[in-house]
């Protein structure tokens, strides 16, 4: 799934630029990389650490803990079978919601209860050649970075589709909420 999201990034910033050729048109395209993004500041995933482990099999999806939960389940339980990728009990589920758009849910594997984080409807990643961004986090997508011993969370590119808003976004897991801890807004350096 993960190379497809990527894929559909190539596809769609190749599509912009062939039509900006054919029409003539003068648009620049400026790729936010990872140095545009490194902080020293930002929070690290050491220091998050995740104790728990997850159950043997996970719990039953509760379609009552979020919205989210009952319009996306069938992508969030092909997930929760994968088992546990982050903050020890706890499953990332991406699925796609277009060309280089992500949609997300944090779900407990032991109760099967669904966390969003607040404000956030989806990512989009086509302005962002970052892969190398936070390589220690073994998350294999383009849009987030997470690691299955911490708690903390990064989202990377345009949150809700919104260019004002392409960064990297710290949130840390804490109890059953998403709590954003800092961003680091993308820096449109001229081509």
């Amino acid at each position: 799934m993960y190379r497809l999201l990527a894929t559909s990034c190539i596809t769609s910033l190749l599509g912009s630029l062939m039509l900006a050729q054919t029409t003539g048109a003068s648009t620049r395209f400026c790729l936010i990389s990872a140095k545009a993004l490194a902080e020293k500041s930002a929070p690290k995933f050491g220091v998050y650490v995740a104790k728990d482990t997850p159950p043997k099999t996970p719990a039953k999806l509760d379609l009552r803990s979020n919205p989210i939960a009952k319009m996306y389940r069938t992508a969030i339980r092909q997930e929760m079978s994968q088992g546990a990728n982050f903050a020890g009990l706890y499953r990332v589920a991406i699925w796609g919601c277009g060309s280089s758009c992500a949609q997300f849910a944090v779900v407990n594997l032991k109760t099967g209860s669904v966390i969003t984080a607040q404000g956030v409807d989806n990512v989009s990643d086509v302005d962002f050649a970052a892969d190398d961004f936070l390589p220690k986090a073994n998350s294999g997508t383009v849009s987030f970075r997470f690691r299955k011993d911490s708690r903390l969370l990064v989202i990377v590119g345009a949150i809700n589709e919104d260019d004002s808003k392409e960064g990297a976004y710290y949130y840390v897991l804490k109890g059953e909420k998403l709590i954003l801890i800092h961003k680091t807004i993308a820096a449109r350096n001229k081509c």
